[in-house]
């Protein structure tokens, strides 16, 4: 339902549209309508349009050659003065046209301040047509570099990133790319700009003057016959008006809100190559898809794929991340850590896309040949699924042909086939986030980067996908970074798991010694394990680091007995006391609503509970205390202890079931 506007801005509101609607009514009321025609062909009209058309066609490509370099740098540049230029930029717009006209004879008229330098090479400004380019240039090529300015700051960046990751080329990821997706605010800026030049007055008539022929345009015919013939300049004027508003209707507002939906052509768009390389489907699914039964290639068999040459990876990554990466071809390592750790950092400082961190390498992101999938997938929205899928094969200079059969292939593979002539915006998160696996993997890469692949799936798609993920990585010739937030993927897809923590390795395992022997609390959290920081003391009790105590039932390792040895001597002087990670099983904490009876369980706090969450078929319980800790409990215990958020209960854990790990 739509809001009702209130009463006391809705009266206000019709004044200002009135107010401003009065003044245009007038013209139309006024309109010689009976000899408009013949007004409009008279010789010193069409002599007046025909220059104004000329004057603002070339003022508007006079803005676009110096106002789209110029709203690129203001929109992505860093540099000081940033502020002051965007401001110099904007002044044209709110100074008076005639002062315009005047800073310009001041500027490049005889007298001005390149006047001087401009007639030693011949060129004489004022009072000529260029002067009216000039004067037309100078008032209209703002509204040009502030519609360009918004659309790329619309554009995320992350577009041009993949782009470039998949083997483009800068000028080809700026034709092919961004402008393709600006084009509505280039159109919209483009539109405004020959409208506001068309209708120029004030500086042309200060900086060119009014000579027929040569720089009286129409805004200045109208003026001349407001003199002696008013009903003349209203149907000339009737002429701009009516221009004027047909390019703002036609913008429908565009260049202040720039379209999210951008469904224009650009770039390699191969959607008119789809067809002979689909068969009809009977319908779409998100879960399965189209196999390779139901699509086809050329000749009915798939493609030859070439396998990359293998390719290990031995690097370390300094800055804001620190890691040393040293793993042999073929393998697959998940990247895992807390958010903020510098996972996504450690994969744009391998991929040459950030100064946060760096690898050392020299090499520019777009010869570096390694697929990046981004959390978002970053589909180029103005390309089809076929058209994204084919995007790095064609960048790398692959036949179209080629690619396309290649990029089908991939699509079949991860069972989104039959969308290959949808766009992103017709496509569902999980089917998005396959064909940006398959734009990935279709791209030949010697590293392949992943983040958070799966995040966007389905449980059932999610299995699909990373069966077909695991089938491809163990052909896989390079090596495969996988981010991830879930235990299950780290486990089931990479060889090694890397840990990180404010962007510090903390860890790198395989799989089972990072299950058995976590190396840090967050881990441990990871794989669904209570854990604290602890120091064990001289009797064997664990004194944690963030409040309380814990007693195992093996004692901890002794700690180590430091010494200083002097003439003929050896003098104690003192013991190092063991310092690790304390461990128990969610499933291993009870709670209790009262005391505990004598004989329980050594460890035994109070708390109170935080969050009651389900987890699989039992329910996890936050009870904060000391320690904070996490008991794993069915739902029936819920109902018979009447837990609630709040309540007061006491935890208790045997010694039994307390790990101690010395780091």
């Amino acid at each position: 339902m739509r809001a009702r506007t209130p009463l006391p801005l809705a009266l206000p509101a019709a004044v200002a549209v009135a107010f401003l609607l009065v003044p245009l009514a007038g013209i139309l009321a006024r309109t010689p309508w009976s000899t408009l025609p013949s007004r409009l062909t008279s010789e010193p009209v069409t002599q007046a349009l025909t220059l104004s058309l000329k004057v603002s066609l070339t003022a508007l490509a006079l803005s676009l050659t110096l106002g789209v370099p110029l709203a690129w740098v203001l929109a992505r540049g860093t540099f000081r003065g940033k502020a002051l230029i965007r401001s110099l930029v904007m002044l044209p717009m709110v100074l008076p046209p005639t002062v315009a006209g005047v800073a310009l004879l001041q500027g490049y008229g005889r007298n001005g301040v390149l006047g001087g330098t401009l007639a030693q090479l011949g060129i004489t400004l004022p009072f000529s047509t260029p002067a009216a380019v000039v004067a037309s240039t100078f008032v209209s090529m703002p509204f040009l570099v502030i519609s360009i300015e918004g659309a790329l700051k619309t554009l995320h960046p992350r577009y041009e990133e993949t782009a470039t990751t998949l083997g483009s080329s800068p000028l080809r990821t700026f034709r092919t790319i961004t402008l393709p997706l600006i084009a509505p605010g280039l159109l919209a800026g483009a539109a405004l700009c020959w409208a506001r030049a068309l209708g120029e007055f004030g500086a042309t008539i200060t900086f060119a003057g009014n000579l027929p022929g040569e720089t009286q345009t129409l805004p200045l015919q109208v003026y001349l016959l407001l003199q002696d013939d008013p009903e003349g300049a209203t149907a000339l004027s009737l002429l701009l008006l009516a221009t004027a508003a047909t390019v703002l209707i036609s913008l429908r507002g565009n260049w202040l809100h720039p379209p999210t939906d951008r469904r224009g052509r650009g770039g390699d768009d191969p959607e008119r190559d789809v067809k002979p390389y689909l068969r009809p489907s009977s319908g779409h699914s998100e879960q399965h898809g189209a196999t390779a039964a139901n699509m086809a290639v050329p000749g009915g068999s798939s493609p030859p794929r070439p396998r990359p040459t293998p390719h290990p990876l031995r690097t370390t990554v300094t800055g804001t991340v620190h890691a040393t990466l040293d793993a042999p071809a073929g393998t697959t390592i998940a990247v895992v850590g807390p958010n903020g750790a510098g996972k996504t950092t450690l994969l744009r400082a391998l991929l040459g896309l950030t100064t946060r961190a760096t690898d050392g390498s020299t090499t520019p992101p777009h010869r570096r040949r390694i697929s990046w999938v981004p959390q978002d997938g970053a589909l180029f929205p103005h390309l089809t699924a076929l058209a994204n899928t084919a995007y790095g094969l064609r960048a790398q200079g692959v036949p179209k042909r080629e690619a396309l059969a290649e990029a089908q292939h991939w699509l079949d593979t991860l069972a989104v086939g039959d969308l290959a002539h949808r766009r992103p915006a017709h496509l569902s998160g999980g089917q998005a986030q396959r064909v940006a696996l398959a734009r990935a993997l279709a791209a030949r890469p010697r590293l392949l980067l992943l983040d958070e692949p799966l995040a966007a799936l389905d449980q059932s798609t999610r299995a699909h996908v990373r069966h077909t993920l695991r089938t491809h990585l163990a052909d896989f010739p390079g090596v495969c970074l996988i981010v991830t937030h879930d235990p299950v993927e780290a486990v089931s897809l990479a060889d090694h798991v890397l840990v990180l923590e404010d962007g510090r390795t903390t860890q790198y395992a395989p799989p089972a010694e990072l299950t058995r022997h976590p190396r840090s609390p967050w881990t441990a959290r990871m794989l669904g394990r209570n854990a604290w920081h602890a120091t064990a003391a001289a009797d064997g009790t664990l004194h944690l680091h963030g409040g309380g105590t814990l007693t195992p039932a093996d004692p901890p390792p002794p700690g180590t007995t430091g010494t200083t040895r002097t003439t003929g001597t050896t003098r104690t002087t003192g013991t190092t006391r063991t310092t690790g990670i304390a461990l128990v099983d969610p499933a291993a904490v009870a709670v209790h609503t009262t005391h505990p009876s004598p004989g329980s369980p050594r460890n035994i706090w109070q708390g109170t509970i935080r969050e009651l969450t389900p987890h699989g078929s039992r329910v996890r319980v936050l009870v904060e205390g000391q320690p904070q800790v996490i008991a794993e409990v069915t739902p029936a215990a819920v109902a018979d202890l009447a837990l609630k958020e709040g309540r007061t209960v006491w935890i208790t854990v045997k010694a039994t079931e307390v790990t101690f790990i010395a780091t």
